[in-house]
């Protein structure tokens, strides 16, 4: 008996020792890999809040200079049709509108720009699942959109497209009017900031990329990463 129970007894030990391998399987390297790089950005966004909000201010600021007044719009006033002068500043206003929210777009892609590259250094050596794999290059494709979609919202911008402002006479060519002129002139005003964002997308996004980041983060779910940095993956480029 004290034999038995001796026996038992080491039996018992063995398995409370036992390695945690045996218990629960590691987890994948690339998960591990994973959730590394992404603490760290999500550490570095944070830390970084203050400098998004300055440079959107500066941003701000600097627009300020062609809102209502240089060189663009200086231009519009020369024109004396009173139909074709008005079509220009509404169109001016449009666009000043959409090259205000591409400078605030761009605040937190300028800031967060060193941070996403640092990230993708982090997978210098490639992950060895090809979905997760896809995913760190969707991410790559991202941030070449962000840069393309939004850097170019400034007063140099603006004074650039005010210089297709021009009177047109009342009675054009083949008896069209000046007006119809004007007014392609102002629809490319109106339609500048939504013609760069997509040939932004057209260069480096699209649907692909979209269901490769959708396939990581299910992948790695599967792997066992943590849930929300697996949910987040998708969104981590972006402001």
């Amino acid at each position: 008996m004290i034999r038995r129970a001796l026996s038992l007894s080491v039996l018992l030990a063995v398995v409370l020792v036992a390695p945690a391998s045996a218990q629960a399987p590691e987890r994948p390297l690339d998960v591990v890999r994973f959730e590394a790089a992404m603490s760290e950005l999500g550490k570095l966004k944070r830390s970084s809040d203050t400098q998004v909000a300055t440079r959107k201010r500066q941003a701000e600021s600097a627009l300020a200079a062609c809102r209502s007044g240089g060189q663009g719009w200086a231009r519009i006033k020369k024109v004396r049709s009173r139909a074709q002068r008005n079509a220009y500043a509404r169109g001016a206003k449009a666009l000043w509108a959409g090259l205000r929210d591409a400078a605030l777009e761009n605040a937190w892609v300028e800031v967060y720009t060193p941070h996403f590259e640092r990230f993708l250094r982090h997978f210098a050596t490639p992950l060895s699942d090809p979905v997760l794999q896809a995913g760190v290059d969707a991410q790559r494709a991202r941030l070449a959109f962000d840069r393309a979609a939004y850097s170019y919202g400034t007063c140099a911008t603006f004074d650039a497209q005010m210089k297709k402002v021009r009177e047109f006479k009342i009675g054009g060519a083949h008896g069209v009017s000046g007006d119809y002129y004007a007014g392609k002139i102002y629809n490319g005003f109106v339609r500048y900031v939504s013609n760069r964002q997509q040939a932004a997308a057209r260069a480096h996004w699209g649907p692909r990329y979209e269901s490769a980041l959708d396939a990581a983060s299910n992948r790695l779910k599967e792997l066992g990463a943590n849930e929300g940095q697996a949910n987040y993956f998708a969104f981590a480029f972006k402001g």
